[in-house]
């Protein structure tokens, strides 16, 4: 009975331990794309609406609105958002931080 428990124990341990890792592994490689950007902005999520090309627009609280193309499952209300800009000649490049997910975005509309 205690081996089988030490074994139950030792899985859990290497699942946990495992998870850890690769959660690390992902915020590195969002961390890697996010060279060069600065923190421009913190709000969080009022409403996500789905738009005919299959895109969302990503109502923020502070009445800014940002199109996101790869956004597929809608970010609960009052999520924290992180709001990231680069400027590369005359394009201003956006990233929103959004569950510990980086997508590029584009500025719809600022009130």
């Amino acid at each position: 009975m205690k081996k089988y428990i030490f074994t139950i124990c030792l899985g859990l341990a290497v699942v946990i331990l495992g998870s850890n890792s690769a959660m690390g592994r992902d915020a590195a490689r969002d961390l890697k794309r996010m060279i060069g950007y600065t923190i421009v902005d913190a709000s969080w999520v009022v409403n996500t609406i789905e738009t005919k090309d299959g895109s969302k627009l990503v109502e923020l609280g502070n009445g800014t609105t940002y199109k996101v193309e790869l956004l597929l499952l809608d970010p609960l209300p009052i999520t924290d958002v992180i709001v990231f800009a680069k400027k590369t000649g005359d394009v201003i490049l956006v990233k929103l931080l959004i569950d510990n997910e980086a997508y590029d975005a584009f500025l719809v509309s600022k009130k």
